[in-house]
């Protein structure tokens, strides 16, 4: 090409188009300077949204809730240097929860790597341990052909876009580095182009062959985790078909269902003490929240059989004896072809412990006043319109325990189960969804800085805060009691945070709550940002905590 301007701008406006013609739509950016080449590529392009977020690990959770709200990929872009280290959290949550973020970091020109130049760090292969691809493209040169670098470009997305849908999906890196003056021409708007390309399907078949006298047995049981928005009605229908049991997780989105096969009270079942001899077990999906489920699906004897739509099957809590790398659909379609098996006792066995627990939780959370009331007591305010955003540590189990007849979507971010970034990754969901965030004071602190994100661009959502002075789901670890004296310090960790400064700081507004009397009848804002701010007592959660657990014991012992 003729000068660097005019080459620089046709290697950014070709790979924008590329990264929509690959199916993004969304792309988050971290101002900086590096990266000027490529941000004004995309806030060029006619159909691109660009979401503008100042602090990196924020934005990367973002994006993150932009996917799981959209179901697409979505891009985010930062400039060199240690901004790019920002990225990290997120890129290994998406990595374990097999999300697609595109991650673009722009870079200094190789001729400054290495020789103590400003914000220059090795870049190159940061995420390694991450991405399922990555790239290192070269520099614009005006002595290469245009051909060349365009070809460049489109070559590696199209290997990088593998990686974007099916079973293989998960993040990439893509690092840019850019040599000045790095403004593009913005005259040159017809090289950007909203083309789509035809995105391959992914489907494999397994034979059932090695699982056909299995399957025969009578005591079966489904277990679903997880499914990333997978449509998984064949379950149901198998299940009914074939009275088969299904442990539910909350974030499969079944128990909104009501379906009379769908087991929820497994988790307070197993810790109450349930013994139950299981012939073989169908794991669907990512694993489940519940410790004390995946505790047992480690110790039983019983036959496992993994469905993941996914080339790395998840193995936790422990290697199946069989994986199938296919959809949930495809397989439970096939599983209905085989003869029906007499389960009729086994599955009513199951109906009736799930019965008699959600008498025990309802009366329980009638008379509580800890944190799963409060829980339960937000459940019931949502509507089948709704979605909550569950953050990990106590929120995602007190869910799991009492999500019973609530008609919500839930989504948690359950790849890495970190606190970091739960408030950014909400706001992204928030985009696309009518969103409630559940979550505790130190997760809340932690990602503090993600609330700019409504402030700028009014996003309505809602936030139900649990503080209860530091991190509650260690009162129920053994170093409760083997290391009391060093505990508070170091588990506890009280911040002592008026959270009410943080609404006024980021414009949402704000109610604190001391009562579950005065919760019950509080409205949920429908529109706008809002936080809700409910103080609890630790030891008062763990105790409330232990006396249903005792209530249910009581009902597992009984022989049915």
């Amino acid at each position: 090409m003729n000068n660097h301007t005019d080459a620089l701008t046709k290697q950014v406006f070709t790979f924008v188009s590329e990264l929509y013609a690959y199916g993004i739509r969304e792309v988050v950016i971290s101002p900086g300077s590096r990266s000027t080449p490529l941000a004004i590529a995309v806030e060029a392009h006619p159909r691109l949204k660009s979401w503008i977020h100042p602090d990196e690990r924020s934005a990367a959770f973002f994006a993150m809730g932009l996917m799981k709200g959209s179901e697409r990929p979505v891009a985010i872009l930062c400039t060199s240097g240690s901004a790019a280290a920002n990225y990290t959290p997120a890129v290994s949550e998406s990595s374990l929860s097999h999300l697609p973020l595109v991650v673009l970091t722009s870079d200094r020109p190789h001729e400054l790597r290495n020789i103590g130049a400003p914000q220059a760090i090795n870049q190159a292969s940061m995420f390694q341990n991450y991405v399922q691809y990555q790239f290192d493209f070269p520099v614009v040169d005006t002595n290469v052909t245009e051909n060349f670098m365009t070809n460049t470009v489109k070559f590696q997305l199209q290997k990088a876009s593998q990686f974007l849908y099916g079973p293989h999906r998960g993040p990439i890196h893509l690092n840019l580095p850019f040599r000045e003056p790095l403004t593009p021409n913005i005259e040159k708007v017809e090289w950007l182009t909203s083309d789509m390309k035809t995105l391959p399907h992914y489907q494999k078949t397994t034979s059932l062959n090695e699982i056909s006298s299995i399957i025969k047995k009578s005591k079966g049981l489904i277990i679903v985790g997880d499914m990333q928005h997978q449509d998984i009605d064949q379950v149901l229908t198998y299940s009914t078909i074939h009275d088969m049991p299904i442990l539910a997780d909350p974030l499969s989105q079944l128990r909104r269902e009501h379906h009379p096969n769908v087991v929820t009270s497994y988790d307070l079942l197993y810790r109450a003490g349930l013994e139950l001899d299981v012939d073989f077990i169908i794991r669907v999906g990512k694993p489940v929240v519940s410790k004390k489920l995946n505790q047992w699906l480690k110790e039983t004897e019983a036959f496992q059989i993994l469905i993941q739509n996914n080339d790395q099957p998840d193995a936790f809590p422990i290697t199946p004896h069989v994986s199938y790398e296919m959809s949930a659909n495809d397989f439970f379609r096939q599983l209905s072809e085989t003869p029906i098996v007499e389960r009729k006792r086994w599955l009513e066995k199951w109906q009736t412990l799930e019965k008699h627990a959600i008498v025990e939780i309802k009366d329980y959370v009638r008379t509580a006043t800890d944190e799963a009331a409060y829980v339960a007591n937000v459940l019931d305010k949502l509507t089948t319109s709704d979605t909550l955003f569950v953050s990990n540590s106590m929120p995602i189990r007190d869910v799991d325990n009492l999500f019973i007849d609530c008609d919500a979507e839930v989504f948690a971010n359950r790849g890495a189960n970190g606190i970091d970034g739960v408030v950014s990754t909400a706001l992204g969901m928030a985009v696309h969804k009518k969103v409630t965030l559940l979550i505790g004071d130190l997760a809340f602190y932690h990602d503090m800085n993600g609330l700019l994100m409504s402030k700028l661009n009014d996003i309505n959502l809602n936030i139900i805060l649990l503080n209860n002075d530091g991190g509650g789901i260690f009162s129920y670890l053994p170093q409760k009691e083997t290391a009391e004296d060093y505990f508070e310090r170091l588990f506890g960790t009280p911040t002592g945070l008026d959270f009410e400064h943080t609404a006024l700081l980021y414009d949402f507004a704000f109610d604190r709550y001391e009562s579950i009397e005065a919760f019950k009848y509080a409205d949920l804002s429908k529109f706008g940002a809002h936080i809700y701010e409910i103080i609890t007592q630790r030891e008062e959660n763990k105790q409330q905590h232990l006396k249903l657990y005792k209530k249910l014991s009581d009902i597992v012992n009984v022989k049915l």
